[in-house]
C-alpha cells in the first residue's frame, strides 16, 4: 500500500465496547459491510474493551457504512478524518512485536529489531484481513503449536481453518518446512494469506483456498493430523461435526477466539463429538482449547 502524502487522508470510524460486540463490529465490517474499507484494524484497549477502526477513503463512506452497521446502543462511536500524514506506516508503528514461544510477530517497521535468539520470525501488516496476531487470540494459537511441536507432536497434515491473515499457516510452514494448507471464507483473507506467505518467504509451503467451513473440494474426504480454528465461538461449535471428523486417529485441534466465559460451552460441544478437550491459560481475557481425538 502506497503512502498517501498525494491524497486527502481517511476517515476513521472508531466503534468501542465489549469483545463481544466488537468481533460483532468487525465481522460486520469485515465480511457483510456493502462499503469496503481501506483496512479494518481490531484493537484491545482495556482488560474488557476493545475498539474498531475503519478506514475509508471519504467521510460519506464511513457514514453510510456506519448507517448499515446494527451497532448495539452500549457502543461508542464516532467518524473522524486523520491527520495528514502516512497513516499507513502511523497505524503500524503502533502495534509492538509479540513473542510468543519461538514465533515473533513483527510489522514491517520493525524489521530491523528482530532479535538473534528467534528462530522462527513472522512478518505480517495491518491490513483488510483480521488475525495480525496483536491480541490473546493468536498468540494463545501459536504458544500452544510451540508446547505441541516441543513435545515431540509432528504432524504431517495440516489445516488453517479461517486462516485471516495466515499467520498460523505460516507459522507452520516456518517450523515443518512442509506444505500447510489454508482456508477463509473471504476471498481478500485468501490473497492477504498467500502475499503474506510470499513476505515471509513460505510461498512454496502454503496452499490457501476460499471455502465456507468444509463445504469444499479442497477438504472433501481429507484428514488432518492438526487443524488450527482460531475463528469464534459460534462458528466453533457449528464446526465441531466437521471438525472432528476430519481429524486423524490421535490428531489434534487448537481451537482459539473464544471469550473465558464461553470456553466450558465450546468445551462441551467438542466433548460430545468425542474429543478429550485441555483448556489452556487465559490471555487477555480469550481462552484457547486443545481437543485431541482418540486413536
Amino acid at each position: 500500500m502506497t503512502s498517501q502524502s498525494h491524497h486527502a487522508p481517511p476517515f476513521a470510524l472508531f466503534i468501542r465496547g465489549s469483545k463481544n460486540d466488537a468481533f460483532e463490529m468487525s465481522d460486520q465490517l469485515g465480511f457483510e459491510s456493502n462499503i469496503e474499507a481501506l483496512a479494518v484494524s481490531l484493537f484491545e484497549d482495556g482488560p474488557d474493551t476493545m475498539h474498531v477502526q475503519a478506514l475509508f477513503e471519504t467521510e460519506v463512506q464511513a457514514q453510510a457504512c456506519l448507517d448499515g452497521l446494527r451497532v448495539p446502543s452500549a457502543m461508542e462511536c464516532f467518524i473522524t478524518q486523520l491527520p495528514d500524514e502516512d497513516w499507513v506506516s502511523k497505524s503500524q508503528a503502533g502495534l509492538p512485536p509479540v513473542e510468543a514461544g519461538r514465533f515473533w510477530l513483527y510489522g514491517s517497521h520493525d524489521r530491523d529489531i528482530i532479535p538473534d535468539y528467534v528462530p522462527f520470525p513472522i512478518e505480517i501488516n495491518a491490513g483488510l484481513a483480521f488475525g495480525t496476531g496483536h491480541h490473546g487470540t493468536t498468540k494463545g494459537c501459536l504458544m500452544m503449536f510451540d508446547r505441541l511441536l516441543q513435545s515431540g507432536f509432528t504432524p504431517l497434515h495440516i489445516l488453517d481453518l479461517g486462516c485471516g491473515a495466515g499467520v498460523l499457516a505460516i507459522a507452520a510452514a516456518k517450523a515443518l518446512n512442509q506444505t500447510i494448507l489454508a482456508t477463509d471464507i473471504d476471498p481478500d483473507s485468501v490473497d492477504v494469506t498467500l502475499e503474506n506467505a510470499g513476505l515471509n518467504e513460505v510461498s512454496e509451503y502454503i496452499e490457501c483456498y476460499q471455502a465456507d467451513g468444509f463445504d469444499s473440494p479442497h477438504l472433501n474426504g481429507r484428514h488432518f493430523d492438526l487443524i488450527f480454528a482460531n475463528i469464534l465461538a459460534g462458528p466453533l461449535m457449528g464446526l465441531a461435526p466437521d471438525i472432528t471428523k476430519a481429524l486423524a486417529p490421535g490428531g489434534r485441534v487448537i481451537l482459539s477466539g473464544i471469550l473465558d466465559e464461553q470456553a466450558e460451552t465450546v468445551t462441551n460441544a467438542f466433548i460430545e463429538k468425542g474429543l478429550r478437550i485441555s483448556p489452556q491459560p487465559s490471555l487477555s481475557g480469550w481462552t484457547s482449547l486443545l481437543g485431541v481425538k482418540p486413536k
